[in-house]
């Protein structure tokens, strides 16, 4: 989970790839450094060493260039795309204009981050809260670049508690409020979810103290939610109506 103060985006940025081999292939280019940067592409035949052509597709962001190409060289190829060395320094000036852009951005103030959290409830109708901080809430994670957030969310689960065969089947509530569920999140999706396992396990290392499964009124509220925003989802993901302030049917007023 992030935790630093003013935490950095991830600045994505729509590219064409170039190569005899692909033609020309328009993807998203991510985690961007001064030597090289990351382009999404799950399936290839390009192999190390190979030379490519990059041309950035939303130039207006990048100041004083209307259309940059840059040539790079493939160093790594992993399972969802390639890893790309600058072959000259003006490809380097370049996208270090880009990093100080990054790098000036503020969450909140010029852009969200998004955190996704999963409200999983079991066959026994038991709703799985996680506890930080010593408070309780819902777990989840935050959005990467260029990852689809179904794969990322479901997977994070997966990993973290042992949890399989998540079926995530609806947003609860989106909220931007500041602080509801995660460190500096600023923009929160809550998921509906439903497994059909009825054991979870935290992983060694993990962010998380302890696990729970709620089911009943009372339970939920001896428990101390990080905001009480997140006590009316539980009863929400439960199926129990509430009438505080806050409601979170029918996707009220957030923020």
């Amino acid at each position: 989970m992030e935790t630093r103060q003013h935490p950095r985006i991830q600045l994505p940025f729509e590219v064409e790839v170039a190569h005899p081999i692909l033609g020309r292939v328009r993807t998203v280019a991510r985690d961007i450094s001064e030597s090289g940067l990351f382009v999404a592409m799950p399936s290839t035949a390009l192999k190390e060493g190979s030379k490519l052509k990059v041309t950035i597709l939303n130039a207006a962001l990048i100041e004083n260039t209307p259309t940059p190409t840059v040539d790079l060289e493939v160093v790594r190829i992993d399972d969802d795309g390639l890893g790309l060395r600058f072959l000259n320094q003006t490809g380097r000036h370049l996208w270090q204009s880009v990093t100080r852009m990054r790098d000036e951005l503020e969450v909140g103030r010029d852009y969200f981050q998004v955190f996704q959290s999963a409200l999983v409830v079991n066959p026994q109708a038991k709703l799985l809260v996680a506890q930080q901080h010593g408070r309780w809430l819902f777990p989840g994670t935050f959005l990467v670049v260029g990852e689809d957030w179904h794969v990322g969310l479901t997977r994070f689960i997966a990993d973290e508690f042992a949890l399989e065969n998540l079926n995530i089947e609806s947003v609860l509530q989106v909220d931007s409020g500041p602080e509801r569920a995660a460190e500096s999140a600023t923009f929160s999706i809550f998921h509906r979810a439903s497994t059909s396992s009825n054991r979870a396990q935290l992983r060694q290392g993990s962010r998380y103290r302890h696990l729970r499964w709620v089911s009943r009124i009372a339970e939920i509220d001896e428990l101390s939610f990080s905001h009480p925003f997140l006590r009316n989802l539980a009863l929400a993901a439960l199926g129990h109506v509430t009438n505080e302030p806050e409601r979170v049917h029918g996707l009220p007023r957030s923020g």
